[in-house]
């Protein structure tokens, strides 16, 4: 759950990353911002609900799109940073 005391930097970000094509399968946007850890709100990748949510596929179920595609988060993570390194250029 996201906190009531987000800055204007913290909902910019979430909207970037909200728009950015999922970070596992490539799904287009807009994503669901996955927290990789709960209140560090610049780390949060791009998902797209099955990657996100899917009992399958999602990192909060079996995985298995993340195994078969070999991405982690923090893989996911570096892909997302480098991609708004492009963005803001």
């Amino acid at each position: 759950m996201l906190s009531k005391n987000l800055t204007n930097q913290d909902k910019e970000h979430f909207l970037k990353v909200k728009s950015m094509p999922c970070g596992v399968c490539g799904a287009a946007g807009p994503s669901d911002a996955h927290h990789i850890e709960q209140g560090l709100h610049f780390l949060c990748i791009p998902l797209c609900k099955d990657c996100h949510q899917g009992s399958h596929n999602g990192i909060h179920g079996r995985r298995a799109m993340w195994h078969v595609l070999k991405k982690t988060e923090l893989s996911v993570l570096n892909d997302t940073i480098a991609e708004f390194g492009k963005i803001s250029h």
